[in-house]
């Protein structure tokens, strides 16, 4: 009786194996594990923009917003990055960036009063 619990039990693992391998390598869904991702947005402009893409890959906008800013995802499933701020003063640099699992991603810089900058990119 034990050899048919112990043949039971190794069908079990093997099966969750395959199912396990068919969700990674057979459909849409990630099994890679996800990323840290960091938006930053510094400078000396008084008041910016910004437009983000979320980790549900949604844009999210900010309005009005002094700098520094930053927003953080723990856990960022999404391929694609998009990080944009517009000066809504008169003068000013902004600098944006993306941090990747804590290195810098891609950067940006402007200067002057009503500049817009922006990083597209996938990881």
């Amino acid at each position: 009786m034990n050899t048919n619990i112990g043949k039971t039990a190794a069908i079990a693992v093997r099966i969750t194996l395959i199912l396990v391998l068919f969700v990674c390598l057979g459909s849409s869904v990630s099994c890679k594990p996800k990323d840290s991702v960091t938006y930053e947005v510094t400078g000396d402009a008084d008041v910016v923009d910004i437009v983000i893409s979320d980790d549900d890959g949604d844009l999210e906008r900010f309005y009005d917003i002094g700098l520094p800013w930053r927003q953080d995802y723990g856990e960022f499933g999404q391929d694609y990055l998009y990080l944009y701020a517009y000066n809504k003063g008169e003068s000013g640099t902004v600098i944006i960036t993306i941090f990747v699992n804590g290195k810098v991603f891609k950067s940006e810089t402007i200067s002057g009063g009503y500049q817009s900058a922006v990083i597209v990119g996938n990881k």
